[in-house]
């Protein structure tokens, strides 16, 4: 294994594509972050009408 020259590093291409791995990582958190929205939704409506239930 030899050091690359300069030259050759800027030749160098990838690592541009989406990979199944990036998507899915990327559908997760928009999951997460709708789930999160919809909970804290939730809970907001049921603290305005008074509908919480005693623990």
């Amino acid at each position: 294994m030899h050091e690359l020259k300069k030259e050759e590093m800027l030749e160098v291409n990838g690592g541009e594509t989406f990979t199944s791995t990036m998507l899915t990582a990327i559908y997760k958190t928009f999951e997460f972050i709708y789930s999160l929205g919809e909970a804290l939704g939730s809970y907001f409506r049921r603290q305005t009408e008074k509908k919480m239930c005693d623990i």
